[in-house]
């Protein structure tokens, strides 16, 4: 096991949703957790004889640091999630690395935030809002002085019915006990139970709502995460809005081939070098379109780490949310990973 490595025991799992579980874990050795509310672990569990790794973000906050855990939601042909729902409970042990990733309100220096999300990236989300609530009733306690620790947040979470809203009982309670969160949900799909949107819910995410659900947003520090096509169309809205996209946070990993009639639509990007051109989808990876389009470059972790899909952009703009596989210098000098690169223009790239 290398040093970065831990073995994890699981203690716990509580059911999310319908389709979302939450794993507790501890370590077998003792161990205090130390990480940034947001980031993420590189897990490795034995499926068939075989030790498969795949990231997941901490839902726990660190201001709870004996226990870690992670929730994950079922997903059809999900190897290893579907393997954790059906196998994972209490006693059985997994390895772990990390924690990595940046995408954390810590160390930003802003006073108000707002967190968006869909499906499971409300789980790093959730361990921001956990962390920031724990830090303000800590606060609480020790002093009557608790104004300048009160977490002014907005969160809004998509999701398609009330009952595939994770922790939203949580949220409500926590909504209620700390007047600086302020909590929406936007449905996009009514059911027969609920045939008429609750309060404060929404069906899209539009400029229109986000300006009504936030009036400030242009003034915040923005997190979002969920799947690729959601966030490009939330960023969009956002910058429609008045929103910085130096001030918007995104997170985003996995490997997600676009559909295959998809070589005909989205946004160009050009390799000079090899003579082709790929079209990039909304929330698509220039990495992934190239490889859906036949195109072979160089990757390896696929989560903007190892820097090996590191190129030269020559024209073109692009949204990277990287995990520190690139330097500012490099990013600068018009470098990008192309494994977490999406176009906003047409790109021109220097391979």
């Amino acid at each position: 096991m290398r040093s970065d490595e831990h073995l994890l025991v699981c203690v716990d799992r509580v059911p999310a949703t319908h389709d979302m579980t939450t794993f507790t874990f501890r370590t077998v050795e003792p161990h205090t957790f130390v990480f940034n509310p947001g980031q993420f672990l590189t897990i490795g569990v034995t499926i068939d004889d075989h030790t498969v790794q795949r990231c997941y973000s901490i839902s726990s906050p660190p201001t709870r640091p004996d226990t870690l855990s992670i929730s994950v939601k079922r997903k059809a042909g999900g190897h290893v999630s579907n393997w954790l729902h059906d196998n994972m409970s209490p006693g059985m042990t997994m390895t772990a690395s990390g924690p990595l990733g940046r995408f954390s309100y810590i160390g930003t220096g802003a006073e108000r935030y707002l967190f968006i999300s869909a499906g499971s990236g409300i789980t790093p989300i959730m361990s921001m809002i956990r962390a920031a609530t724990d830090d303000a009733t800590t606060t609480s306690t020790a002093t009557d002085v608790t104004a300048a620790r009160r977490p002014d947040i907005v969160f809004i979470h998509s999701a398609r019915t009330l009952e595939d809203i994770p922790f939203r009982a949580e949220l409500e309670q926590l909504s209620v006990a700390h007047p600086g969160l302020d909590v929406a949900f936007a449905l996009t799909a009514l059911t027969a139970d609920h045939p008429v949107a609750p309060p404060g819910s929404n069906k899209r995410l539009g400029a229109d709502t986000l300006t009504r659900l936030c009036p400030d947003l242009a003034d915040r520090e923005v997190f979002l995460c969920g799947p690729g096509p959601f966030r490009s169309r939330v960023r969009s809205a956002l910058l429609a809005c008045g929103a910085s996209l130096t001030r918007i946070h995104e997170e985003s990993f996995g490997f997600v081939l676009p559909t295959p009639d998809a070589d005909s639509d989205g946004i160009t990007v050009d390799f000079t070098r090899r003579a082709r051109r790929v079209h990039v989808t909304e929330g698509t990876t220039i990495l992934a379109a190239a490889a859906a389009a036949g195109v072979t470059l160089p990757s390896t972790c696929g989560i903007g780490l190892c820097g090996s899909c590191k190129v030269t952009k020559i024209s073109g703009d692009v949204v990277m949310n990287h995990q520190g596989g690139i330097r500012s210098r490099e990013i600068e000098q018009g470098q990008i990973l192309l494994c977490c690169s999406e176009p906003i223009s047409p790109v021109v790239i220097d391979y």
